[in-house]
């Protein structure tokens, strides 16, 4: 073996050592997030930044090739790594480093190392909007972009500086009709998600009235309002709405205005913190005697049920995306690496970074104009299916076209970027989240 060969397998060999300590400390098993901004994923999940300044000299050229004069391709990683959803990127980072470290191994364009630049997007934002003119200063081809709380203001930089960006956690309908050449997303749609909720409660649990209630932001908002579409093009009515301010100290007084509408099931969305205070006050106040509930896909995680008591929860029913094609050989190298099962949104990290890598690979180049054209292309039918990046680049070597079926769903993008997956209906039984249903993507796209 030649000393560049030797060196290269010593330094994946050390990578590998380094991400598994890291993710041993760093990564939480958690489920959902509607993108409502906010409130903690369950244990403290403390999230450092291993982050590069941003202040390179290089600059963003109209499609200029981006690897770096060192042989280095540098990913953009806009990720909330602080504030309330903190426990988003201890899930998404070990996941993308995973990615980054399988194409190392792999050889991408002649045997590149990877690396993230990584920019705080909070739930803030502008500081979200000054990570990405960071990451935009220095040069790189692509990103991993950020949550609902702060994309829909990141749009129209995006598209007006074209900086690819794939979004690992946005689900906001505000997106729905807005990527497809610049910003693309590994998660459904909160349309999608909302179709399910909205489906099962009209169709299997037989309700014909519903109120929604939600914390009082957009990312709530968007998933609250995809849910009642769905249940009144099924021919159920919405008879009010109940906003939850986001700094309350209780929310009785809203409790008891959703006990007084005359209607025995509320969709409720909002992150832990709020759905936590909601739910003691609902239990404090007997509201299961007049209402149940079904709750966003932030707080699907055993840890809630802990929190809030068994008895309280149980019936309560929920929507998550079902696990994508490839979910359970990423989760075995996920575990493999880190030492534990991947979180929430792991699988669309991991995606998000083995599409930007197939792209690269299929366009011969590292720049950011291949991806409008590439992307879609190696994540589509036809072609072959695989489901790594190196599998992906033995099938390019030989001439083939790929269609990269994803660890979190198909990764079958439309002309808008965006993807659509099966989703499960879980509920509380006995102190658990179990499934009760799952709908496959066809079956939602008929609802929305």
């Amino acid at each position: 073996m030649s000393s560049e060969g030797a060196d290269k397998k010593q330094r994946i060999a050390n990578r590998r050592t380094y991400l598994k300590g890291l993710g041993a400390a760093g990564t939480v098993l958690l489920a959902g997030c509607s993108g409502s901004g906010g409130g903690s994923g369950g244990d403290d999940a403390a999230s450092e930044t291993e982050s590069g300044s941003g202040d390179g000299d290089s600059e963003a050229t109209d499609g200029g090739t981006m690897g770096g004069d060192d042989g280095t391709l540098t990913i953009g990683a806009l990720q909330p790594f602080t504030g309330g959803f903190d426990w988003i990127a201890s899930n998404t980072k070990p996941a993308y480093n995973l990615a980054f470290s399988e194409i190392e191994e792999a050889g991408i364009l002649g045997g590149m190392s990877l690396e993230a630049n990584e920019q705080d997007s909070a739930t803030d934002p502008q500081q979200a909007l000054s990570g990405l003119q960071t990451l935009d200063s220095a040069g790189v081809p692509a990103v991993i972009g950020p949550s609902s709380s702060v994309m829909p203001n990141l749009i129209q930089p995006i598209q007006n500086n074209e900086v690819p960006v794939n979004t690992v956690m946005a689900g906001t309908i505000q997106l729905d009709d807005t990527g497809g050449e610049w910003l693309w997303r590994s998660v459904p749609s909160d349309a999608v998600g909302g179709a399910a909720a909205g489906k099962y409660a009209y169709e299997d649990l037989n309700h014909e009235k519903m109120a929604l209630a939600y914390k009082n932001d957009k990312g709530s908002q968007s998933f609250s309002a995809s849910v009642g579409e769905a249940f009144k093009s099924l021919g159920g009515s919405i008879v009010g709405e109940v906003p939850l301010p986001i700094n309350a100290s209780d929310y009785r007084s809203e409790i008891q205005e959703l006990q007084q509408m005359d209607v025995d099931f509320v969709q409720m969305t909002a992150a832990t913190e709020v759905s936590g205070l909601f739910m003691k006050n609902y239990d404090e106040l007997g509201a299961k005697e007049d209402f149940n509930l079904a709750l966003g896909n932030d707080v699907l995680t055993q840890g809630f049920i802990e929190t809030t008591g068994a008895d309280v929860m149980e019936g309560m029913i929920g929507q998550a995306p079902a696990a994508g094609p490839a979910n359970d050989q990423f989760a075995a190298s996920f575990e493999e690496m880190h030492g534990e099962p991947p979180g929430t949104f792991s699988a669309a990290a991991y995606d998000a970074a083995n599409l930007f890598a197939l792209a690269f690979q299929s366009a011969g180049e590292v720049s950011r104009s291949v991806i409008p054209e590439h992307l879609p292309k190696i994540a589509t039918p036809p072609g072959t299916e695989v489901t790594t990046f190196a599998e992906g680049k033995e099938a390019l070597d030989n001439g083939d076209e790929i269609n990269y079926t994803g660890a979190s769903n198909p990764q079958n993008f439309d002309e808008n970027g965006n993807v659509v997956g099966p989703f499960n209906v879980v509920q509380a039984q006995d102190g658990e989240w179990n499934p009760v249903t799952t709908y496959e993507a066809s079956v939602l796209q008929d609802v929305y």
